[in-house]
């Protein structure tokens, strides 16, 4: 079960807690171990991130981001988790965000995540995933998470199943992924 946390560490905006992980939004001070994370998985990455150019992965450009990134957290439109372990809470382990908010009569977003490669095959996004949708569904009220995912992208799927996601169907050509227009297959998570 997750916890939000009352006390913040420097450079968060928010933070919760799970049995093993800390997930924090973070202000643009926090540039560093962001770019570390990013660079140290840039190839892992690669094939399932959206296309970036070099200086993507830069502090200036992160900086840049992690202030963008504050700025739609605080009017509630993105909800940027940085994924860290309790035990190591300087080293970024991955990243949880969810995007895409439409109020009303919807109540829904998106939601995508990444993941360390040397943090892969041990539960952690499983966790982190699973209790970051039940703290959005219970804190802002969303009745629907959506996710897509590359077709060929066997553990993801996986993930997403073993987090209760249900499959929906394809969305053709719908992000620039290592270069090119690939399809995503969609899934949906819906609030009890």
């Amino acid at each position: 079960m997750y916890v939000i946390e009352d006390r913040l560490r420097g450079g968060e905006l928010f933070a919760m807690t799970t049995d093993r992980l800390r997930l924090s939004v973070l202000k643009k001070s926090a540039c560093k171990p962001v770019t570390d994370y990013l660079v140290r998985n840039r190839e892992f990455h690669k094939k399932w991130s959206q296309t970036h150019n070099d200086s993507y992965f830069t502090e200036r450009v992160q900086k840049d981001y992690l202030r963008y990134d504050a700025g739609e957290y605080l009017h509630g439109r993105l909800v940027p988790l940085y994924i860290t372990l309790k035990d190591n809470p300087g080293t970024i382990i991955g990243k949880v965000t969810f995007f895409n908010f439409a109020f009303g009569g919807m109540m829904s977003c998106s939601v995508g995540y990444h993941l360390d490669e040397g943090a892969t095959g041990q539960g952690y996004m499983t966790e982190a995933l699973t209790e970051a949708c039940r703290m959005i569904m219970e804190v802002m009220d969303i009745h629907r998470i959506e996710a897509f995912i590359l077709p060929f992208n066997e553990r993801s799927k996986s993930l997403i199943r073993r987090c209760g996601f249900t499959y929906e169907g394809c969305r053709v050509s719908y992000m620039h992924i290592n270069g090119r227009w690939e399809d995503h297959e969609a899934f949906y998570l819906l609030a009890e």
